[in-house]
């Protein structure tokens, strides 16, 4: 089923191929699966060799959709996909701030109901939302979110199933754009990686062996509390977005923007105020290098690519402190890395329902086709488009 599932389109001998089972066991498991509804039989074509003809094996639902949210602090992203991760359709709106959780997850609904009827489908059959704050894994419960208060507790998430009439799986957002990374981006490959975020707050995602470490009650990763002076100062007032513009608006800057102050060189106050962004940088990156040991850390959020001025000190620093430093990247998928990751979280979920186990970010078959939606996202001819798929290509050989 897996081998179905992952290559969307299969036939009786990659089966045996792929899977290595005899052709006598291959034919008998597949006939239980026509018969039990999942794998539907396709026409009879030509095959390699002259006079054979083979017949394609497909899956049930596979033109079903999954749906991948990602709330940011700014703006919301959506990404809708069949069960084959082939994009149906993408977009960003501004988050719903000011609204009770019954009204976000109202328009959250609003959101996802409106574009599938404008594809003329149904409501997706998988729905994974990446949110500001800590997640229990085993309750769905959400805490931790100063950004979006409204949907703490566990009365936002039952508001959501309710209005997608579907279970739904809430993630922390900075896990989610880490899954992305893994599956697509600047991660892949990596056995062990962290994925720090930073906007309008700043938080971080860990896998080990390709899989997302989030402790028992989902605190793993929530760098943003971690100390970084003795008057209490954590490192979310020092290197978010909003503290970044805050300490620059006290210093009288004239353009106060994250990318101005890290861009900047010019003597004065903006030098010093620099200077102790870095150092809270490194702080962060050491935290996360000494205690998971990552091949990579990826920054990502709105304000990394203003960090990237700043990356190469930061590098340095870390490898000058330790014998083997983590490489630093900036988000190679940007934006969209938390709905892809989102996306990908959903695939597993609907292929779990059908019998057939993947691993979101593990799974060969599963990257490819990711790879393919964040080419697809990017309008398919850009740059880079060609940039991820040489990458995949790399990982393969």
């Amino acid at each position: 089923m897996r081998t179905v599932v992952l290559r969307g389109e299969s036939n009786r001998q990659q089966i045996v191929d792929d899977t290595g089972l005899s052709k006598a066991t291959v034919s008998r498991l597949v006939r239980q699966l026509v018969e039990g509804g999942q794998i539907v039989e396709g026409p009879l074509v030509n095959g390699p060799a002259i006079g054979r003809s083979t017949q394609t094996l497909g899956f049930r639902g596979a033109d079903d959709l999954v749906c991948g949210i990602d709330i940011g602090g700014t703006s919301t992203r959506f990404i809708l996909t069949d069960h084959r991760a082939r994009l149906v359709s993408a977009w960003r709106a501004p988050t719903a701030h000011g609204a009770t959780s019954k009204e976000l997850a109202g328009w959250l609904t609003d959101q996802v109901t409106k574009a599938c009827a404008d594809q003329g489908r149904p409501l997706p059959t998988s729905a994974v939302v990446g949110v500001p704050g800590v997640v229990q894994a085993d309750t769905g419960r959400i805490r931790h979110a100063p950004n979006l208060r409204v949907i703490e507790g566990d009365r936002f998430r039952r508001q959501l199933e309710a209005g997608l009439e579907r279970t739904c799986i809430v993630e922390n957002d900075s896990n989610l754009a880490l899954v992305g990374e893994l599956c697509a981006g600047a991660a892949i490959g990596a056995e062990v990686a962290v994925m720090v975020t930073v906007g309008t707050g700043v938080g971080a995602g860990v896998a080990l062996q390709g899989r997302l470490l989030t402790g028992a009650t989902g605190l793993v990763g929530e760098i943003g509390m971690l100390p970084v002076a003795l008057d209490g100062t954590v490192l979310e007032d020092v290197i978010s977005g909003t503290a970044i513009t805050r300490a620059a608006e006290e210093l009288g800057l004239e353009e106060p923007s994250p990318m101005a102050v890290l861009g900047g060189d010019d003597p004065g106050p903006r030098v010093r105020l620099r200077a102790r962004i870095l150092d809270a940088l490194f702080a962060g990156c050491m935290a996360c290098a000494v205690a998971y040991e990552p091949e990579v850390i990826v920054i990502g959020g709105g304000v990394s690519p203003s960090l990237g001025a700043v990356l190469p000190v930061v590098q340095q620093r870390l490898g000058d402190a330790l014998e083997t430093a983590p490489r630093l990247r900036i988000s190679h998928l940007g934006d969209p890395a938390g709905a892809l990751g989102a996306v990908a979280i959903a695939l597993e979920a609907a292929y779990r329902e059908l019998g057939a186990v993947v691993d979101a970010s593990g799974d060969d078959e599963l990257r490819r086709s990711m790879t393919v939606l964040a080419e697809a996202l990017e309008g398919g001819a850009g740059r880079q488009g060609a940039e991820l798929t040489e990458r995949w290509d790399r990982v393969r050989s």
